[in-house]
């Protein structure tokens, strides 16, 4: 109490009387209008719940709920029990392995009564306990379902939730997760949403985003040894998330709210200090699979961030990189080579430019070429002619506007760009004021294009901490992006018709080919231009006429509930 009254009376001292009740009365109307957005999202009405029971799925998997228990409050236990009872998806299991002590044989006796009400419901007291990694080993090992799905033993399930992963599977998902809330005390009184990007293999690598809910084909586990690992014991969940995607033919997010993750003393919830043997086993488990996946590459910390990863990918050789500058701007080419030049660490670089006049840079690994506009109808048409000019492996387009933050902003791009799954790379731009101006691109229907954090403030960290590790995204920009010279050639080469577009197709044209687009924070641009990214992307209808099939989607990293808060 003392504590809550000191904050109030600095918040008064910092703001003034009249504006520190503004704000907070300002405070109590967002929240509110916020809770009603998402009660409404989550929350299904008796119509719903009825359709649901009675739809018919031309093949109705069984589902085996897998929960390891360890001393689990009473409360807690009946109310999970509960919650998958309620299911409006019926053909399911629930197989509770318990390890808890003597002093907790109520866990047994409630387990047992419900058993006997419900043959679904399969109950094993262990020998011992295990912990979560060996008793949940134990309770997969009673599972008879095609389909497994992992709840703990303090959490309760929506009862939406297997219906809604069954529609997933009927449509052959291998491997799906759902979104999630924390909540106290009433399900419906929490604002406390965990809204997750489609699937993202770079987003995965850098934190473990997934978590609650996950369904998926007990068919993965063949030839594992192990679900989870002890050797991963604190990470044991990324570990095994990370096994199992790479395995899975079809991964599917459900952007809906599934999974209620119970917060209380105790609980990973409430305790969000981070044990270094947690953050060691992550580290590991990363590791691991760049071993299986053949890459070559340094985990660490993105500290502060200790459960956000940031990898250092080997680039075996040091291939030359074409740099094709452009502006719609007067400038003076060879004070702003100068200036690049000093801010980039990588060499041997190849720069393309429309100067006026010839001139030289007195540096053995530097070659320029310059090419002028002439009458080229965009700048996508100049690229097209300035390509038959390039000999680098990998070609980066950027705005003279731009400035890097940083020296190593090639490399950073070309540990990227050199992997054979990516597609275009892309940095984080900032403007003079240090705002964000691109965070990354997405496609939508009723929008159009929409920048990731656009207007965000630079110190902020963005939606669960979006603006602090790489990440997989739909659309990147010619602001400055990079691409590797085979997968430019394949994909057609910039495509003049669609004149400030052509750059948005290319990305498109990536995801089709299955590559990742990948959105790096730890290559930052400063940009001192007067337009916004989107003012370059102006004349859109023959893309957006084109690429109707694939706007008409939601766009895989653009949440709708998200979309509906204003939060990206």
């Amino acid at each position: 109490m003392q504590n809550k009254l000191k904050k109030i009376f600095g918040k008064i001292k910092r703001e003034g009387l009249i504006n520190a009740i503004q704000n907070y009365v300002n405070k109590e109307a967002t929240l509110k209008k916020e809770l009603k957005i998402i009660r409404d999202y989550h929350l299904i009405n008796e119509e719903e719940r009825k359709q649901q029971k009675e739809f018919k799925f031309e093949c109705e998997e069984k589902i085996s709920i897998i929960t390891p228990l360890y001393n689990t409050p009473k409360d807690f236990l009946i109310q999970l029990i509960d919650s998958v009872e309620k299911q409006t998806y019926s053909n399911w299991e629930l197989c509770l392995a318990d390890g808890s002590d003597l002093d907790h044989e109520y866990v047994r006796e409630i387990c047992m009564k419900y058993m006997e009400a419900d043959n679904r419901i399969i109950y094993k007291k262990l020998e011992e306990n295990e912990g979560i990694v060996g008793n949940t080993n134990k309770a997969i090992q009673m599972a008879t379902g095609t389909y497994l799905g992992l709840l703990d033993h303090d959490d309760i399930l929506h009862e939406s939730a297997l219906y809604e992963c069954m529609k997933e599977i009927q449509n052959s998902a291998d491997f799906i997760y759902t979104d999630e809330m924390k909540f106290e005390k009433k399900i419906e009184d929490s604002i406390d949403i965990v809204c997750k990007s489609g699937f993202g293999k770079d987003e995965l690598r850098s934190h473990n985003y997934i978590c609650h809910f996950v369904v998926f084909k007990k068919q993965l586990l063949d030839n594992m040894t192990e679900f989870y690992r002890r050797e991963y014991e604190g990470s044991q969940d990324y570990d095994m998330v990370l096994r199992l995607t790479e395995k899975a033919e079809k991964i599917v997010h459900i952007p809906k709210i599934l999974y209620y993750w119970r917060v209380h003393a105790g609980s990973v919830a409430q305790n969000l200090s981070v044990k270094q043997y947690a953050v060691d086993a992550a580290i590991k488990a990363i590791s691991d699979q760049l071993k299986r996946s053949g890459e070559k590459g340094t985990v660490k910390c993105n500290l502060p961030y200790e459960t956000i990863y940031r990898i250092e990918y080997e680039v075996p050789q040091t291939p030359v990189v074409s740099l094709c500058l452009w502006t719609e701007e007067k400038i003076d080419y060879q004070v702003y080579i100068k200036e690049l030049l000093k801010k980039t660490s990588y060499r041997p670089l190849e720069i393309i430019t429309t100067a006026e006049m010839s001139f030289d840079y007195d540096e053995e690994q530097i070659q320029i070429i310059t090419l002028r506009k002439n009458d080229y109808k965009n700048r996508y048409e100049w690229f097209e002619n300035a390509r038959k000019s390039m000999t680098g492996q990998y070609e980066v387009y950027m705005n003279c506007e731009c400035i890097p933050e940083r020296k190593e902003w090639i490399e950073e791009l070309l540990m990227y760009a050199s992997r054979q799954d990516v597609g275009v790379v892309g940095v984080s731009i900032k403007n003079s004021e240090e705002q964000v101006v691109f965070g990354g691109g997405i496609l939508d229907k009723e929008e159009g294009i929409h920048i990731m954090n656009e207007g965000l403030e630079w110190r902020e960290q963005g939606y669960e901490a979006n603006m602090r590790h790489v990440r997989n995204t739909t659309l990147l920009t010619s602001v400055c992006m990079m691409i590797a010279k085979e997968k430019l050639d394949g994909a057609g080469g910039f495509q003049t018709d669609l004149g400030d577009c052509a750059d948005i197709e290319i990305c498109l044209k990536c995801l089709e080919k299955h590559y990742w687009n990948v959105w790096n924070c730890f290559a930052v641009m400063k940009y001192t231009g007067d337009k916004s990214i989107k003012d370059f992307w102006n004349n859109d209808d023959l893309l957006f006429e084109r690429w109707k099939d694939r706007i008409e989607r939601e766009d895989n990293y653009y949440h709708p509930l998200l979309k509906k808060l204003g939060k990206i």
